[in-house]
């Protein structure tokens, strides 16, 4: 549940999943359910149920998060349009988005915990053949460095592009360092991914055991993830915050054009979102 809710939140936090928020928006519940059903093969009761509940929690989303993010979004765009945008100002901008990522999984713990309630015998065992099999094809594209390196480089040119329109053969070349010397640690994901698995079907004894497992894990995930994940995790993105920092202060002027007017735009879609 985790992988699949925090692709979507990540998506609407960062922007790297859909370019228009308020459209992801719209259609997160029906995303989600998807996702979900890949794992569980869910019926269509379970996912109306589903879509629901999830309905419910991006309702608070809106509530809670949105207007932190709004804020920080006009603050970054008072920042560009002073010329004041700094390292420190960057940086803890996007350290305050990956906080937010982290934290995105208490948002759903009573949806997790009501939907692992709804599954059956059948279900599970279709999510631990789900499972070992989406798993192992993950570890098999951890092994392909070059290929996973043109990956997220390709990814966060992409990313940068949205906001700032073409990048400058230094930004390229920045990003490709940045990729090659801090690579994302997707071996020792999938290697976590299992270590967590692994404990949730050790509680599969019983109902009240998986739903146990569920809520403490949605409320604290990174209580359970192995300590050279999460060491490698966080040096991962620390460095990938230097590099958000190293891009954003070293724009060029048709760049600081476009990022006010792609941040005024997701502003916009903001504000959609908060009228829905």
């Amino acid at each position: 549940m985790k992988k699949l809710l925090f692709t979507l939140l990540a998506g609407i936090l960062v922007c790297s999943g859909c370019s228009r928020l308020d459209i992801a928006y719209r259609w997160a519940d029906t995303y989600i359910a998807s996702k979900v059903d890949d794992y569980f093969d869910i019926s269509s009761e379970q996912s109306k149920a589903l879509k629901k509940d999830i309905k419910k929690d991006l309702v608070e989303i809106k509530a809670t998060l949105l207007p932190l993010w709004m804020d920080r979004l006009n603050k970054i765009q008072k920042d560009v349009d002073g010329g004041t945008l700094t390292d420190q100002k960057v940086a803890g901008y996007f350290g305050a988005f990956f906080k937010d990522i982290d934290q995105i999984n208490a948002h759903f713990k009573t949806t997790a915990v009501d939907f692992i309630s709804s599954t059956d015998t059948k279900q599970i065992e279709y999510f631990k053949k789900s499972f070992f099999k989406k798993n192992q094809e993950d570890l098999e594209k951890a092994q392909d460095t070059a290929k996973l390196q043109k990956k997220y480089r390709e990814k966060y040119e992409d990313v940068f592009e949205m906001f700032v329109g073409s990048l400058t053969d230094q930004q390229k070349q920045l990003i490709a360092e940045n990729v090659k010397a801090s690579p994302y640690p997707a071996e020792l994901k999938a290697k976590n991914k299992a270590f967590i698995f692994k404990e949730f079907i050790a509680h599969q004894e019983s109902k009240e055991a998986m739903k146990n497992f569920v809520q403490q894990y949605t409320s604290q995930a990174d209580k359970f993830d192995l300590p050279e994940y999460r060491t490698a995790y966080q040096q991962y993105q620390d460095k990938l915050q230097i590099l958000i920092t190293q891009v954003m202060t070293n724009l060029t002027d048709r760049q600081k054009v476009a990022l006010k007017e792609n941040i005024h735009q997701k502003s916009e879609q903001l504000r959609t979102i908060s009228s829905l």
